[in-house]
């Protein structure tokens, strides 16, 4: 997913729909971790995923980020993650 589609979609004021936030994927291995940016820290116990870690953007697409890999790569790239990301359920979208 690109960030201009989820901008669009649902990255909206630091907060994001869980149908979406399924819908990215996993950033497992990239060729410059230097040129990662990074958008905020999501901390999200779902109904099918638990999401503790941080939505980064690479190139032009928006990639999660488990908080053990974060840990991982600390040594070798500090991360400063200003923003907190909130959730919206999909039954508090359906209540309104």
């Amino acid at each position: 997913m690109d960030i201009q589609t989820l901008e669009r979609q649902g990255l909206d004021e630091n907060k994001i729909r869980e149908l979406y936030l399924y819908k990215i994927p996993s950033l497992k291995t990239c060729d410059d971790w230097v040129s990662v940016k990074e958008i905020g820290r999501i901390e999200f116990k779902g109904k099918h995923a638990n999401y503790i870690g941080a939505l980064v953007q690479y190139g032009e697409n928006v990639y999660f980020i488990p908080n053990s890999r974060l840990d991982a790569l600390a040594p070798y790239r500090k991360w400063h993650f200003k923003n907190t990301i909130t959730v919206i359920k999909e039954s508090e979208i359906k209540k309104k």
